[in-house]
């Protein structure tokens, strides 16, 4: 199949209805782009062109062929992610096996929770994370969507201790971030050691973190786990590599993969294992 009919076939509705307004949006942006196939910047040259003109798709059912699931999106930034998440982040690290517990900080609308959830099956466990109200409402109607059932959501942040941390709103939903700038937004947070206790947790497998910027503060609070239970991280950097790498020696831990679209670091991700 090329490059053209994979774009008009990779995605479709659950219902006739949703399928026909994507084939027809997708036929408007292909037009455009051929009329105006030489305009330097622009909407008519913007990917997520298609999601939202002429008709919208939000909260529309979708197919994403990459994660083989629906999902019902809020905003362009939530079908980018679910429709092309393996083209920005190496998706392919991740590799949970049947029964194992998976900790997936910062969810978003579900990506890796569903990707997740497929693979440690009903003998394994997902708890994610989501302290944003509209991702984490997305995110539950996306594993509904796909009768997802071994999966528990809590609302909490995660940061270096338990109790209340400012919250910052990005530009875009997936760009919301903890910190310590004062804000006048608060969120609740947990520290993973802390979450691990309450939980019971005697097996973790997996901890994944996308916190914009706060992954340096969530190691620093999850040091008993990690000489404990001995997860595989699996981590996006914010000009925090160094730091990190540091951190992560110290307690006995080597990345073994790193992948950077913003270099030498500035943003990325690595693969961390127990050494």
């Amino acid at each position: 199949m090329n490059k053209f009919s994979r774009f008009f076939l990779e995605t479709y509705g659950k219902s006739t209805r949703t399928t026909a307004k994507v084939l027809c949006n997708k036929l408007v942006y292909a037009s455009n782009r051929f009329v105006g196939r030489d305009l330097p910047v622009g909407r008519l040259r913007a990917r997520w062109h298609w999601y939202r003109y002429p008709f919208s798709l939000r909260k529309e059912i979708l197919w994403s062929s990459p994660l083989q699931a629906w999902f019902s999106p809020e905003d362009e930034s939530a079908t980018e992610c679910m429709l092309h998440m393996e083209n920005y982040e190496p998706v392919a690290w991740v590799a949970p096996k049947k029964g194992d517990i998976f900790l997936d900080v910062g969810g978003y609308v579900g990506w890796y929770s569903i990707q997740a959830a497929k693979a440690v099956g009903p003998a394994g466990k997902v708890i994610v994370l989501e302290p944003d109200e509209i991702n984490r409402l997305q995110l539950e109607r996306n594993l509904g969507l796909n009768d997802i059932r071994n999966v528990q959501v809590l609302s909490k942040a995660v940061w270096s201790f338990s109790g209340t941390v400012n919250w910052s709103h990005g530009t875009e939903p997936v760009w919301h971030q903890v910190g310590q700038a004062q804000t006048g937004d608060f969120r609740e947070a947990v520290s993973i050691d802390d979450l691990v206790q309450t939980l019971g947790l005697t097996q973790l497998d997996w901890v994944k973190l996308d916190i914009e910027g706060a992954e340096i503060e969530a190691i620093e609070g999850a040091h008993k786990t990690l000489n404990t239970l001995r997860p595989i991280l699996f981590i996006e950097v914010h000009k925090t590599r160094e730091h990190l790498g540091s951190m992560l020696k110290e307690i006995g831990y080597s990345v073994e993969r790193e992948q950077y679209d913003e270099l030498p670091d500035m943003h990325g991700w690595i693969l961390a294992r127990a050494s």
